[in-house]
């Protein structure tokens, strides 16, 4: 197979991806709110299905060691601006709560827990590949 062939194979194989997944998503969301929440969680994992259909149904491997490159890259960036984030912001949320001038939400809360418990699942899955 010639590289323009597999270069076009490779496109539309994750154009089909990132459909499945979008049209999963975006059909839950509105069946969700249109009151029918079973149904979009329905859509929703034909969603998923269908990108796993894709993915592994092909011949064609779709991602590279650039794919994976990117992907490692923006991951760290995300989740290094959104760890620093929140660690600046708990103890302004603190003291603007203890001085009564602001109520941080409920999800500030949960948001705080799932950086810990991503931090923790992060260390020991570190430790593992490390020491393995």
């Amino acid at each position: 197979m010639s590289g323009s062939v597999r270069q076009a194979r490779i496109r539309r194989y994750r154009r089909l991806m990132a459909g499945s997944v979008l049209a999963g998503t975006v059909g839950f969301a509105a069946a969700e709110s249109a009151g029918f929440p079973v149904v979009g969680v329905v859509i929703y994992w034909v969603g998923f299905a269908g990108f796993l259909a894709v993915w592994q149904g092909t011949s064609v491997s779709l991602f590279d060691e650039r794919d994976r490159a990117l992907e490692r890259r923006a991951i760290a960036i995300a989740t290094t601006a959104f760890v620093l984030g929140m660690i600046l912001l708990w103890p302004t949320m603190v003291v603007l709560s203890e001085l009564e001038i602001y109520t941080p939400p409920p999800a500030f809360d949960g948001a705080l827990l799932a950086i810990a418990v991503q931090s923790g699942l992060f260390a020991v899955v570190y430790s593992w590949l490390r020491y393995r």
